[in-house]
């Protein structure tokens, strides 16, 4: 791919950002086995929550490495520098995310990282100064009621769990990585972010994993416990999975197609992605199709699909 290479089709890019948003949903149930599997970790979900990170990460980056090489002789410095740069805003989401997971269940955690479509433009009225319509601070009103009526403990007071705190948290962040990816992918070759991108996310979370090990149980138990974890087939499987699928595959289109399409309407391509992993995650077992699921989730998608109106009338008025 040349640096002269035109922006993928939106029709196209529209397309696979929906699959991405498919093979995603999938990854919530699947990163929920590994926290059920990992509960007897040395240090904690913490630890667990980082060594999944780190594993993935670094196994994706090495497939696509083998299979693609040309992503990884072809990015310049700067496309380098710049996955890099949404990859540190990326890793800390992601940590707080996946650490979420083992406090929550699989559907709540999705429809709450959703919010990080809802806070696009906010974000982008504080840093760009893009007016916010009416109708945005009506949806984010209502993406916080639908996260309260996920997360809130309703018999210990006005407070929510820990994994829908972390989950709210880590939607800030993958909001930013939203806006940043969307000023700073447009000056680069798509998908010529991936390498960098899941490569220093892989190794700050390597970081973090050794020093936590280091810290707590030592790095001979993790290690051990580590080891016997990914003995276990199902473990290994579900890793497979996650490897392959929502990191390799998904992270990489993601990179490369969401730079043909208005961060509005990637944003809005996203909110499929908590109603995919509902589905699965029911099916997996993880959750149950309660009236609380309904109405939490259905008030955080009805709050984002409020805050895209103003991007559905911009091309109709334009």
């Amino acid at each position: 791919m040349s640096a002269s290479d035109p922006l993928p089709r939106p029709g196209r890019a529209t397309l696979m950002l929906v699959i991405v948003t498919l093979i995603w949903g999938l990854s919530f149930p699947l990163v929920k086995s590994w926290q059920n599997a990992a509960a007897g970790c040395p240090g904690g979900a913490e630890l667990a929550s980082a060594t999944l990170i780190a594993v993935r990460m670094l196994l994706a980056v090495l497939l696509l490495g083998l299979f693609q090489p040309r992503l990884v002789r072809g990015p310049t410095r700067r496309e380098h520098l710049i996955g890099g740069i949404l990859a540190i805003c990326f890793w800390l989401g992601f940590s707080l995310q996946v650490w979420g997971m083992a406090q929550t269940t699989p559907a709540r955690s999705a429809f709450i990282t959703s919010l990080g479509s809802a806070w696009v433009p906010l974000l982008a009225f504080v840093v760009l100064r893009t007016p916010v319509a009416g109708v945005t601070l009506l949806g984010l009103s209502l993406g916080v009621a639908g996260t309260a009526a996920l997360g809130l403990d309703w018999e210990r007071g006005w407070a929510l769990g820990s994994g829908e705190g972390l989950t709210l948290l880590a939607s800030v962040l993958f909001a930013v990585q939203i806006l940043l990816l969307d000023r700073l992918g447009r000056r680069v070759r798509p998908g010529h972010l991936t390498i960098s991108f899941m490569g220093v996310t892989g190794l700050l979370a390597t970081a973090l994993t050794l020093a936590l090990a280091a810290a707590g149980p030592g790095l001979g138990s993790w290690f051990a416990w580590l080891t016997d974890l990914l003995g276990q087939p199902a473990v290994a499987r579900d890793l497979a999975l996650l490897v392959l699928l929502p990191t390799a595959l998904a992270f990489h289109w993601m990179n490369t197609y969401q730079p043909g399409v208005s961060a509005g309407r990637a944003a809005l391509i996203y909110l499929l992605e908590p109603v995919f992993a509902a589905v699965f995650s029911v099916l997996w077992g993880h959750d149950a199709p309660t009236a609380r699921l309904f109405l939490g989730g259905g008030l955080i998608l009805a709050g984002n699909l409020l805050i895209e109106v103003p991007y559905w009338l911009r091309p109709r008025t334009a």
